[in-house]
């Protein structure tokens, strides 16, 4: 008999950065949503990087191009409806799927506003029924709001409060690459704020040892209460509710060079 969808359980996944994604990481995070069928996934924004459209300077020795990276993405999000063919997906737009309107609005204001040229038809999120909300309207399941984001702080935990802050209210959200937690009680409530971690690699090429975390976060919610699960992704290796996922391999680090 196949397993039931577990219609409480949501998976959050944020920041892939394809074709800057950890491989392994967000093989692990498929796997793992396959398992769970959990009722909803949330795509917290910046699937697409969309560096070739990026107003910062680029790598000149880089091949990739746009087409080739839709397709990714598409390819991508095709591998998740096939592990989790019931599930309502939404897609929240980042600050970089945004970089193709601001593109378009700067570059070709004329062709700006064709539908075949926005994100949802360049995906085709329809016929895989993937729901796509703009960076400008984050949504609500019960007491809980999702959007990408849009606060980065110094430390973990301090952009989740910069966030409760803006839409006070319960809120988990990407953009930061960290994972962290912020709770806050008054009188009669108490109020918490998620950051969702990402799935990108760990060692890009514009910035060295970032204070990033590959992690995703898990939801289990009913009509008056939800809680949130942050599971931090380290050396390709997580641990979910006594179940270790991966496997440790005794690797040096890439990211400082040895000189013994």
């Amino acid at each position: 008999m196949t397993p039931k969808i577990q219609t409480n359980l949501s998976v959050c996944l944020a920041d892939i950065h394809y074709p800057f994604r950890n491989t392994t990481a967000v093989k692990m995070a498929v796997d793992f949503i396959k398992e769970q069928r959990p009722g909803r996934i949330h795509l917290l924004g910046d699937l697409c990087d969309f560096v070739q459209i990026s107003r910062f300077d680029k790598d000149p020795t880089r091949k990739d191009n746009l087409q080739d990276e839709l397709d990714a993405v598409r390819d991508w999000l095709v591998e998740l409806r096939d592990a989790a063919p019931k599930a309502k997906i939404i897609y929240s737009e980042g600050n970089h799927e945004y970089r193709l309107k601001k593109y378009l609005m700067s570059e070709a204001k004329a062709l700006a506003g064709l539908r075949a040229l926005s994100l949802e038809k360049l995906l085709g999120l329809d016929s895989l029924r993937i729901r796509f909300q703009p960076q400008d309207r984050p949504y609500r399941i019960g007491h809980l709001l999702f959007t990408h984001g849009q606060f980065i702080s110094r430390w973990s935990a301090m952009s989740a409060k910069r966030h409760y802050e803006q839409y006070g209210c319960c809120v988990i959200h990407g953009h930061t690459h960290r994972l962290g937690a912020f709770y806050h009680s008054d009188i009669d409530s108490c109020y918490g704020a998620w950051e969702a971690g990402c799935l990108s690699t760990l060692i890009p090429d514009y910035v060295t040892a970032p204070d990033w975390q590959n992690g995703f976060a898990v939801v289990n919610h009913s009509k008056k209460c939800f809680s949130v699960e942050l599971v931090a992704i380290i050396k390709n290796q997580f641990w979910f509710r006594g179940r270790q996922y991966g496997h440790r391999r005794a690797t040096p680090s890439g990211i400082v060079e040895d000189l013994t």
